[in-house]
């Protein structure tokens, strides 16, 4: 997508006057277009002492575009205001709208407080990234307004449907409460719909405001407009006042409004979007109350009527067996294993499904164990040996790169191991803490768990660094402690684990190695360890890389994960390797060095492009995936889009495999990054391997081979149409509306 940039704001005197203006313009925006958008960005400030609001607007113009605009007051003395718009220029009715919810872009770190310096800016390649998403925030918020809830939704239906029909006036005490109050209706209602519902978070004057959702602060000022506003004219003021009636007249939409608010106060909007899958009207009570009592949530009676009614009209597609979260990826699992689950039942083979749903079970436990550890997950893993196996199989590698999080793991969930299920890094997890606790040193300890975890350390280094990183975690064994593990296992075993500097004494001197009684430098280099009654201060123990916490690869495969070993400055490139830019470098500049200014600046861009053109190492990975530093995804995410990548991806199989190793990592990570990771994969790869040759996505395919074979099995199942779209397709479900 091309959205040009607007920005208007005071300018000074100069050769066209003084005055607000656009002040900043994408070329090619015509005139007329400019006209009707000064109208839509103009900001009045609120009356004095108050809250000083954002105003985020979504307004219709006149050819059927859209405008998406964000006004806020900057200070001073009437000049102080200034508007970033970006104009949305898809027409009404000329195909699907799909991206990201306009409201969304609340909170956004790519809105801008001042004019951008130097040329008119580029477009956008989307609407603005999402601001931060705080849920707990949310639900304190619909547990506030519980009685306005189902008036409301009703309201917002009649809104988007019915020509003519009143607007809706949120009185709140801040622009961010009535943000929430448009999320809320985005959320019921049809993607579509949701694209095209109007609103401002904040006016002056709502009588002139042209947008369906209207918010208003509270006040003297607000009182008298509100007095004045036309016949009709839904208000809502939940700091004084009762509800508002439901505004249907009673009619079946009201059981749908008010389904829909007990869904939201159950905390389970994934609902709404399972709806969609569903026979029926998309205002239809009916499959919205059924889907809501297979979620365990209490309906009234005209509720759980209609569940009833619709259920006995449908037999075949169950509310259990269709339920598949579109937009919370932290349910999705969840609801995977329940399909699996109905599927088993009916005997129908999902053995294709299963490795995949496996996979996004276990990433899902890995991230929130105590969230993802639902009732369906539960089942699904008691009742399906196959899924439990590929499950824990795959926890069990991810135990290996992050042991502490299988020790949340396992202190947060019911989950427990069998006696015959092979798990030696889950084992030492799931007893991590009582054998330390127990333990009278660290020494005593790690022996204990290596002896639960039932696979040598010599034969399998990896269990040693686990069983190190349990027992120490970033800590450092005291001097008796090393030399006591030293001296009973040998420094071999622990060089090839990766624990060598943890436990190794410091390097004697080159000058004073020739003192009686030194022991001799072995060929590579490396100290020896000393005595166990000499050991010396030991050094602070390497990270471990982020590749190695998220993305260890199972016991069984022999071999390091890459964790960025291209050649860079200082070092020579192997034989046969691929030289040039790939994603993810850690460039020398730190993320702090970004330009001033709000939004995303130079220094951030120049950091975003860096992670896209050398080679990714361990740094950059901490950077993307640890920080959830908005504004640097955001850059990061616009330099993906750009032509040079692009480029790349499709003349280099090697480059593809590492943006696909890289984009798809760390599923578990913060909000910002699985926004950001699945705009990559899903928006920025995926249209580019559509186009290409079966042999490119071969070869591609083979260097991510080299990472791991599940590095690869991951590629071959992302290629593929989503679990849930083919385990839709095993039950002959009707086609979504």
């Amino acid at each position: 997508m091309n959205l040009p940039q607007l920005h208007y704001a005071w300018a000074p005197p100069g050769p066209e006057g003084s005055g607000f203006r656009f002040t900043a313009v994408t070329d090619g925006v015509p005139g007329a277009l400019l006209r009707e958008a000064e109208r839509l960005v103009a900001y009045e400030a609120p009356e004095p002492g108050g809250e000083v609001p954002q105003a985020l607007s979504l307004s219709l113009l006149s050819d059927g575009s859209r405008l998406l605009a964000r006004s806020a007051y900057t200070g001073g003395d009437g000049t102080g205001f200034h508007a970033h718009a970006v104009h949305l220029p898809q027409r009404a009715g000329s195909g699907p709208v799909r991206g990201a919810l306009p409201i969304t872009s609340w909170g956004s770190p790519q809105w801008a407080s001042r004019t951008p310096p130097g040329s008119p800016p580029p477009p956008l390649g989307a609407v603005p990234v999402p601001g931060r998403h705080d849920p707990a925030a949310l639900a304190e918020f619909v547990a506030a307004r519980e009685a306005w809830l189902a008036p409301f939704f009703a309201d917002v239906r009649r809104l988007v449907e019915e020509p003519g029909a009143p607007r809706i006036v949120l009185v709140e005490p801040d622009s961010a409460a009535v943000a929430r109050w448009v999320m809320l209706a985005c959320s019921v209602l049809p993607h579509q719909r949701g694209q095209w519902l109007t609103f401002t978070t904040y006016t002056a004057r709502p009588g002139l405001a042209p947008q369906g959702l209207v918010g208003v602060l509270p006040g003297e000022r607000t009182a008298a407009a509100l007095a004045t506003l036309e016949e009709g004219c839904r208000i809502y003021e939940p700091g004084r006042g009762a509800a508002p009636g439901a505004g249907t007249g009673g009619d079946v939409f009201d059981v749908w409004a008010s389904t829909a608010a007990r869904i939201w106060l159950a905390r389970r909007p994934e609902l709404f979007a399972e709806v969609r899958l569903l026979p029926g009207g998309p205002y239809e009570a009916g499959p919205l109350a059924a889907l809501a009592l297979g979620a365990g949530i209490a309906l009234d009676a005209a509720g759980r009527a209609a569940a009833g009614a619709w259920t006995a009209a449908h037999p075949d597609p169950a509310p259990d067996r269709l339920r598949v979260a579109l937009t919370d990826p932290d349910r999705e699992p969840e609801a995977l294993a329940g399909l699996l689950r109905e599927a088993a039942r009916q005997g129908t083979d999902t053995t294709g499904e299963l490795p995949e749903v496996a996979r996004r079970v276990a990433f899902a436990l890995f991230g929130d164990p105590g969230r993802a550890y639902g009732a369906q997950t539960r089942a699904g893993l008691d009742e399906l040996p196959v899924l439990r196996a590929l499950v824990l199989d795959r926890l069990d590698a991810l135990a290996a790169g992050d042991p502490a999080a299988g020790l949340a793991l396992f202190a947060r969930t019911g989950l427990r191991l069998g006696a015959a299920e092979a798990l030696p890094h889950l084992r030492m997890c799931a007893a991590a803490e009582a054998v330390v606790r127990e333990a009278p040193d660290g020494a005593v300890a790690l022996d204990a768990l290596l002896r639960i975890c039932g696979v040598s350390p010599y034969a399998e280094p990896l269990v040693l660094r686990t069983a190190v990183r349990l027992v120490w975690g970033g800590r450092r064994p005291a001097p008796d402690e090393a030399g006591l593990v030293l001296a009973t296992m040998g420094a071999a075993v622990h060089r090839e684990a990766g624990t060598w500097e943890l436990f190794a004494p410091t390097t004697t001197p080159a000058d004073d190695r020739a003192e009686p009684g030194a022991p001799p430098a072995p060929a590579d280099g490396r100290a020896e360890p000393a005595a166990p009654a000499q050991a010396a201060p030991v050094r602070q123990p390497p990270h471990a890389t982020p590749t190695q916490s998220a993305e260890a690869e199972a016991p069984d495969e022999q071999g390091p994960a890459r964790t960025g070993t291209r050649a860079t400055s200082g070092t020579g490139a192997a034989p046969g390797t691929e030289t040039g830019p790939t994603p993810g470098a850690a460039p020398e500049v730190g993320v702090g060095a970004r330009a001033g200014g709000d939004g995303v600046g130079g220094g951030v861009v120049g950091v975003a492009v860096g992670l896209l053109g050398e080679g990714w190492g361990e740094g950059a990975l901490r950077v993307l995936f640890e920080r959830e530093d908005a504004a640097l995804l955001a850059a990061y995410r616009e330099a993906a889009r750009g032509e040079e990548v692009t480029e790349r991806l499709r003349s280099s199989p090697r480059y593809l495999a590492d943006c696909f190793a890289v984009w798809s990592a760390h599923p578990q990570a913060g909000p910002l990054w699985r926004e950001a990771r699945t705009d990559l994969l899903e928006e920025v790869l995926r249209p580019v391997v559509r186009e290409l040759p079966p042999e490119h996505l071969a070869e591609a395919e083979r260097e991510l081979a080299r990472l791991g074979r599940s590095r690869a099995e991951e590629f071959r199942a992302w290629l593929r149409p989503g679990p849930g779209a083919r385990l839709r397709g095993l039950f002959g479900r009707r086609p979504a509306r």
